[in-house]
C-alpha cells in the first residue's frame, strides 16, 4: 500500500470509531463506504471493518469500565445471545447481499427516534421496565445481533434503543453493556470472516489502529459529557445514520 492509502484508512478508523464511542453506533455507517471506496469488494470491506472494530471495543471498553459504567450483572444473558447471532450472521455474509435488509434497518432507527424526546427521561435516568419489556429485549437484542454479524452498519443504535427502552439503562451504560457484549459479537465474526479469507490485513491492521485510537477518545468524551450531551449526539448519528441507509 502507498502512504496515502495508509493515511486515509487510518483517519477512516479514527473518524468512524470516535462517532461511534461518543453515540453509541453510526461509526459503520462510515467506515465501510470508505473501505469500498478505497477499492475492497463489499464483502471484504465488511469482514476488514470487523477486524478493526475488535481495536475499537477493547478500548471503549477499558474506558467505560475504568469509568464503572458496564452493568455487568445484565451482561451474560446478552453475550450468549450475541455469540449466536454472530455465528449465524458471519454465515450469512458468504452469500447474503444485505442491501435490502440495511434500508428496513434506516426505515426503523428514524421511526423510533421521536420516543427518546417523547419520553424526556428516557436514557437520562434509569427506569424499571415491566418483565415482558425485557423479555422482548432479549428477542430484539438477538435479531440485531445476526444482523450485526454479517453487516452490522447500525446495529449499535438499534442496541442502544432496547438498552434504554426495554432495560430501562442510561445512555452511558446502556453503550457500556453494548461494547462488552458486542466484543464477542465482533470476536467470532472476525475469526469467521478470516477462516473464509476475506479479511485484507494490510488495510485492516491499520483500521485496528485507528479505531483503537478513535475509540478511546469518543468514549472519553461521552463520558466526559455526559447523558445529556450523548442523547443530542445519538439523535444526530442517528438521523445521519437513517439517511446513508436509505438513499446512497
Amino acid at each position: 500500500m502507498d502512504i496515502i492509502t495508509l493515511l486515509l484508512t487510518f483517519g477512516i478508523g479514527l473518524t468512524a470509531s470516535f462517532i461511534g464511542g461518543i453515540a453509541g453506533g453510526g461509526g459503520g455507517l462510515i467506515s465501510i463506504p470508505a473501505l469500498i471506496f478505497l477499492g475492497l469488494p463489499a464483502n471484504v470491506a465488511i469482514a476488514t471493518n470487523r477486524f478493526g472494530a475488535v481495536g475499537f471495543a477493547g478500548t471503549t471498553i477499558y474506558k467505560f469500565a475504568k469509568e464503572k459504567k458496564i452493568p455487568y450483572h445484565l451482561a451474560p444473558i446478552f453475550i450468549i445471545l450475541s455469540v449466536i447471532g454472530s455465528i449465524i450472521g458471519a454465515r450469512l455474509l458468504i452469500d447474503f447481499n444485505p442491501d435490502i435488509l440495511s434500508k428496513i434497518v434506516g426505515v426503523l432507527i428514524v421511526a423510533i427516534l421521536p420516543f427518546m424526546f417523547i419520553f424526556k427521561n428516557k436514557g437520562l435516568k434509569k427506569a424499571n421496565p415491566s418483565k415482558l419489556m425485557k423479555y422482548s429485549g432479549y428477542i430484539f437484542y438477538f435479531m440485531v445481533a445476526i444482523y450485526d454479524g454479517f453487516f452490522g452498519a447500525g446495529a449499535g443504535i438499534f442496541v442502544i434503543y432496547l438498552f434504554v427502552f426495554m432495560l430501562g439503562l442510561p445512555l452511558l451504560e446502556s453503550m457500556g453493556l453494548d461494547k462488552i457484549t458486542w466484543v464477542f459479537n465482533a470476536v467470532i465474526s472476525t475469526v469467521i470472516f478470516a477462516y473464509y479469507g476475506i479479511i485484507d490485513y494490510q488495510i485492516g491492521i491499520v483500521l485496528l489502529i485507528g479505531m483503537m485510537i478513535g475509540g478511546y477518545l469518543g468514549a472519553h468524551t461521552a463520558i466526559k459529557k455526559g447523558n445529556k450531551f450523548v442523547k443530542i449526539a445519538f439523535s444526530v448519528i442517528v438521523v445521519l445514520s437513517a439517511v446513508k441507509l436509505l438513499f446512497f
